[in-house]
């Protein structure tokens, strides 16, 4: 297929350059001139009581559900080809800290190409509407799964105006556009199935970088513990064979993850450990 022979074109995860911007924004250069910069939304934990062991086989101890996990509600920014993509758009705000944040990369909410969303919970795509309810950026094209907007698309319906994901949809009506997984949104850049936290939820893949959305919302827990799923997990079954498929091929292929719910920067690699796998966080050179 034509779409596959133009990924012999990589960019180079292992060769990206991490450099501190801001304590909430970090950059990440790739050849090629791309650039990623994570932003954080907000430095949270992640309760162990939220989480339960899907499988009832789990040999962790009860103690380790009692304690608090590190997270983060983060989003990015891809620089590729002259145009910018943000990926997940945290909570709504509305003192505007997304805006404020853009700023400190020279990013206009005007200039913003594409909003690409893993799905729809209320911390993916709060900061796209700002206190009035109305679009916070002007010119992006959105992009939802069709399956993840089949599910929420009737909720929505019977929302109050005033509710985040009503507020959503009104603001960027006529500017949501669905795909199907393995789309390509721009060449090389595309949507990778993950469903189970929601119906639609997507990966986004460009060349040897993944923006993994709610795979894990606390890292430490579920990546040596994959069956443990988060009490917001629509599909547990789904959530768990999704998770563990996943890790098992990130650390085949050894490709830069960027978590929405990793701790800041929400960067790093999945790492066989044994029969398991572990979590290597990003640390540049």
């Amino acid at each position: 297929m034509k779409f596959w022979t133009a990924m012999a074109a990589l960019v180079c995860a292992g060769s990206a350059v991490f450099a501190a911007d801001s304590p909430d924004v970090k950059k990440f250069t790739f050849q090629n001139d791309v650039e990623v910069y994570a932003i954080r939304d907000k430095a949270t934990t992640m309760k162990g009581s939220l989480f339960s062991d899907y499988t009832k086989t789990s040999s962790l101890k009860k103690d380790a559900l009692k304690k608090e996990y590190p997270s983060s509600v983060n989003c990015f920014v891809l620089r590729l080809n002259f145009k910018t993509f943000l990926i997940d758009a945290g909570n709504f705000d509305e003192k505007g800290s997304l805006v404020t944040k853009l700023a400190t990369i020279n990013v206009r909410p005007k200039n913003v190409d594409y909003i690409l969303l893993t799905h729809l919970h209320p911390d993916h795509v709060g900061g796209l509407i700002d206190k009035d309810g109305k679009a916070v950026f002007p010119n992006a094209k959105v992009y939802v799964t069709f399956e993840e907007w089949k599910h929420w698309s009737p909720i929505i319906a019977k929302q109050k105006p005033e509710e985040i994901l009503a507020k959503f949809h009104n603001a960027y009506n006529g500017r949501i556009q669905t795909l199907s997984f393995g789309e390509p949104i721009v060449s090389n850049l595309y949507a990778v199935k993950a469903v189970g936290h929601t119906p639609g939820h997507c990966f986004y893949r460009y060349s040897n970088i993944r923006f993994i959305g709610d795979l894990v919302h606390a890292v430490d827990l579920q990546v040596e513990h994959p069956e443990y799923c988060a009490s917001f997990d629509n599909d547990k079954k789904q959530a768990y064979q999704t998770r563990v498929a996943s890790l098992e091929s990130l650390s085949k292929d050894g490709n830069l993850v960027f978590g929405a719910h990793i701790p800041f920067p929400g960067a790093g690699y999945i790492m066989k450990e044994g029969s398991g796998f572990k979590f290597d966080p990003y640390k540049g050179k």
